[in-house]
């Protein structure tokens, strides 16, 4: 018999029924593979959210503070590479440690130092000094802006506002004018200060002292000094390359150089004002030549005000504090072998400029024309205080700063006054803003005393070792210099009572990462520290019930 084949029709038939099954079967296949990539996606999303929620860095105040960390630790690597420290700080090869302070205080623009800035650094090495006093006095995302208006690129409103918190103002949509008006005016100041201190130091010679390099009548050297010393002025860094005394060798009989002197005091006053100050400036200059009137912000009236006030009484201050002790004095009076002649006096202008410069430097720069334990206790002290207040918001300085020591002072006024709201200028500051002073001035103050407890506890010994203290000196120049330093490096100041022995033996190794510490929080700000681990609250839809409580 015969079999008989199947028809063309019933083959393609079940040709189709086939590739129905396999169109089925692959439908199955992706609909189970977008099944499969919604769970993987929804939980990726979820690992997302928990590492975000885990995450303990805010996104502003966070990112400002990662970054700065990293920079710090990068230059400290640099700064302890041989080659990068000279034949006479070869010792200091990778001591990292070292390294790490050199980079912190560079990039805080304080101008503490262990080593000897102008003699254990190459001049690689003081090219990356200098390089980080430029990038902390101008702001790393604030110099990423002005980079971009350069090539004209867009800014993304994430830059502006992290740009705002770093170096801006209350307003975001005027941050981007108030950096680009406040580097080109700290440009045209640095250069003009270059070319006057170019000519200075190549021209005046400093006394032989304090291991001094001196420039004069050379040519590279006093280039290299201008632009290394007016970068470091205007940015409030306190950094030198002169000797390990600062500006001391400028200042002594015989070489007394006021010219320099007074460009760095031009420039660290200027650079200490801060950037919305020279937006309102800028916009009050435009104004006038288009015969229209446009009011200071309150931001730059409070500035000026309380910048003023205490550039005449923190001299006066310390007039009042030398002169009730002027018989033993350094200040007033010549010293010989570290004894004052009480018979003798200094010309009054070199005690009044001395007691002006070294003043006015301690609210921001930390350049010195004589050791600042030539200063008794009480002028100590009060130098902390003005270290402590420090300069302007949105400047190279650090401190407080002055619009929050005007806004305590205002809302201490209104409470005395029994007045509900703070004001100045016939203008309300915000509840939030006065609450705001009131933290960060209780946790600059806990930072602070700390910081001088932790050092005294670790250091005190090792200190007396390499000091020539008595033992009635315990409270003076142990706990007042300690209080010094910390303040100084909270201001990121720079005055330091220490000498290189006692700040390399005297301190430990946990009282110099304190002071690496001090610094950088003082670089950061205590605002952005407040705010760096604090991340976006959800609202809440209720509240809590008012009750009184009985306070002193």
């Amino acid at each position: 018999m015969k079999t008989s084949k199947p028809s063309k029709k019933s083959k393609k038939s079940k040709n189709i029924q086939i590739d129905e099954e396999q169109h089925k079967l692959y439908k199955i296949n992706e609909a189970e593979k977008e099944i499969l990539h919604d769970e993987r996606k929804s939980r990726n999303e979820l690992l997302f959210r928990k590492l975000k929620k885990a995450w303990p860095l805010s996104k502003i105040s966070g990112r400002i503070f990662l970054i700065y960390f990293l920079v710090v630790m990068l230059g400290g690597f640099l700064l302890s590479i041989p080659g990068v420290l000279s034949n006479t700080g070869s010792r200091y090869n990778w001591n990292f440690l070292l390294g790490v302070f050199t980079a912190s205080s560079a990039f805080s623009d304080t101008g503490i130092n262990i080593l000897n800035v102008s003699a254990d650094y190459s001049f690689w090495g003081q090219l990356i000094t200098i390089i980080l006093i430029e990038a902390g006095g101008i702001g790393i995302l604030t110099f990423k802006i002005v980079l971009f208006l350069a090539i004209q690129r867009k800014i993304s409103l994430n830059d502006t506002i992290i740009a705002k918190t770093e170096r801006g103002s209350s307003t975001t949509s005027s941050t981007i004018e108030i950096i680009r008006d406040g580097f080109i005016w700290l440009t045209i100041v640095q250069l003009t200060a270059a070319f006057i201190l170019f000519f200075a130091f190549f021209f005046e010679e400093p006394a032989n002292i304090n291991g001094v390099v001196s420039p004069y009548h050379n040519f590279s050297k006093s280039l290299w000094f201008a632009i290394y010393h007016s970068t470091s002025a205007v940015n409030n860094a306190g950094f030198d390359i002169i000797s390990n005394a600062s500006l001391q060798p400028y200042n002594v009989a015989g070489h007394h150089s006021y010219l320099i002197q007074i460009v760095f005091l031009l420039e660290w006053v200027i650079g200490g004002l801060g950037y919305p100050t020279f937006h309102d400036i800028r916009k009050k200059i435009k104004a006038r030549k288009q015969g229209r009137k446009v009011p200071f912000s309150l931001f730059t009236k409070l500035n000026f005000c309380i910048y003023s006030f205490l550039f005449v009484a923190g001299p006066l201050m310390i007039f009042a504090s030398e002169f009730a002790n002027q018989e033993t004095s350094f200040i007033f009076h010549p010293a010989k072998d570290n004894v004052v002649d009480p018979t003798v006096f200094k010309p009054w202008w070199e005690s009044m400029m001395d007691i002006i410069f070294n003043t006015t430097s301690s609210r921001n720069a930390g350049f010195s024309t004589i050791p600042i334990n030539d200063f008794n206790a009480g002028s100590k002290t009060i130098l902390s205080i003005l270290m402590f207040i420090g300069s302007a918001p949105s400047s190279t300085a650090g401190g407080i700063r002055t619009t929050t020591f005007a806004i305590l002072l205002l809302a201490t006024w209104a409470v005395v006054r029994n007045n509900n709201k703070t004001t100045a200028f016939k203008k309300t500051i915000p509840e939030d803003t006065v609450k705001r002073a009131f933290a960060v001035l209780f946790l600059s103050l806990f930072i602070v005393l700390l910081a001088v407890i932790m050092i005294f506890i670790d250091s005190w010994q090792s200190l007396k070792a390499v000091s020539d203290y008595g033992p009635e000196s315990v409270g003076n120049a142990t706990i007042i210099e300690i209080l010094t330093l910390i303040t100084s490096a909270f201001g990121t100041v720079g005055m330091n009572p220490f000498n290189t022995e006692q700040m390399l033996y005297g301190l430990g190794t946990l009282s110099k990462i304190v002071v690496i510490v001090v610094m950088f929080l003082g670089q950061l700000g205590i605002s952005n520290t407040l705010l760096v681990f604090v991340k976006p609250s959800q609202k809440k839809n209720y509240g809590y019930l008012d009750e009184e409580v009985v306070i002193g």
